[in-house]
């Protein structure tokens, strides 16, 4: 899709503002209300209408002339992060994972309980000996300080066991405007793109019946997608996610991660290839998609996604099976407090998805020997 210099610009930034927005509100997995109920308020003057689940999960189909068929674009609300495991008696918190937290991470780090802030802490490197400096502590050897020097006080704040904790890090520009890092890129950018596409097909004419899905708990078992794909029964579905980028000093692009941030969306042939769930893209999917992309002019990346996995491994496995394709922004520093993207490459995904949309009807071709000959 051709445009201006300054157009792009102004797309950067619109986007840019709705990211930084969402990422900042908390939302561990199991914890994702901030973030689902702001979501309800900005889908709701766009979607025919706005429920959510006993779960959290978040439904808003769009206005369309038909019924069928039945497009389910969706997007995970979780981030990873922390649950409050106990309080000592001099108002420490002891803590434990959820999601896939990188241990190495955590030391040192700014953290909000409930809006609250407070630091993980460290022993004094002044008596570390050599081989604690060179060693990360156990989770079970954390805590949290909110600065408070008794259960009491904590507990008057309002701070409870099995509270979340989140990274108190906000998405910021880096030197280059174009990439931003911070905490819960992964997956509100995502979230931000349902918003955004939902603005775009509001004076489109539609030939499908697209359902926006934002699921919750994927990074602790891809539980909404579950729910919500068995409640929608759709036709077929796009899950719009986040991706790790090769490419830096220490992740070489050709033997380990042939994804780089600024190459445009990533669509996943297939992941968790070593036994855990994943998927093998949908052939139908898969083209479906390469030709939209190529009739629109939109840069993507094909690669594999061996060592982890999306929402998608759990969405076509519902019902009698789902044609699905998973369409990722690749990011840098993943699980970390500092995941960096390129605003281009989110850009360029919400063109692909609205050039999806737009273009999934009934003909769209989901047989698995089209095209087969012995």
């Amino acid at each position: 899709m051709r445009r201006t210099a300054e157009e792009q610009a102004e797309l950067r930034e619109q986007l840019f503002a709705r990211i930084r927005e969402l990422a900042d509100l908390d939302g561990v997995s199991g914890y994702e209300q901030p973030v689902v109920a702001r979501l309800v308020e900005l889908l709701h003057p766009l979607a025919e209408s706005v429920e959510v689940d006993s779960f959290g999960n978040l439904y808003a189909p769009l206005p369309a002339p038909v019924t069928d068929p039945v497009l389910m674009v969706t997007a995970h609300s979780d981030e990873i992060g922390l649950l409050v495991k106990g309080i000592e008696r001099n108002g420490f918190l002891r803590v434990e994972k959820i999601g896939g937290v990188i241990d190495a991470l955590l030391p040192g780090r700014r953290v909000r309980v409930r809006g609250l802030r407070g630091v993980i802490g460290v022993r004094p490197g002044h008596l570390m000996s050599p081989e604690e400096q060179r060693t990360v502590p156990a989770v079970r050897d954390l805590y949290v300080d909110l600065g408070f020097d008794s259960d009491e006080e904590v507990l008057a704040a309002g701070i409870r066991v099995g509270d979340p904790i989140a990274y108190d890090e906000p998405v910021e520009r880096l030197a280059n405007p174009r990439r931003i890092c911070g905490k819960a890129l992964d997956n509100r950018v995502s979230c931000a793109l349902l918003v955004a596409l939902a603005e775009r097909l509001r004076t489109r004419v539609l030939r499908c019946r697209p359902v926006l899905v934002v699921t919750v708990q994927e990074e602790v078992g891809l539980r909404g997608a579950r729910m919500a794909t068995y409640r929608v029964a759709p036709r077929a579905a796009l899950v719009v996610d986040t991706v790790p980028a090769g490419g830096t000093p220490d992740t070489d692009l050709v033997r380990e991660l042939g994804i780089r941030i600024g190459g445009g969306p990533v669509l996943a042939l297939a992941s968790g290839m070593g036994g855990m769930r994943g998927h093998v893209a949908h052939p139908g999917m898969r083209d479906f998609l390469l030709a939209v992309a190529e009739e629109r002019g939109i840069p993507v990346q094909c690669a594999l996604f061996p060592r982890s996995t999306s929402d998608l491994a759990a969405v076509h496995l519902e019902r009698g099976g789902v044609p699905s394709m998973v369409v990722n922004i690749p990011r840098r520093y993943a699980h970390s407090p500092v995941e960096t993207l390129d605003l281009d490459d989110v850009v360029a995904t919400l063109d692909l998805l609205e050039a999806a949309v737009l273009a999934f009807d009934e003909t769209v071709d989901f047989d698995f020997l089209r095209g087969y000959r012995r």
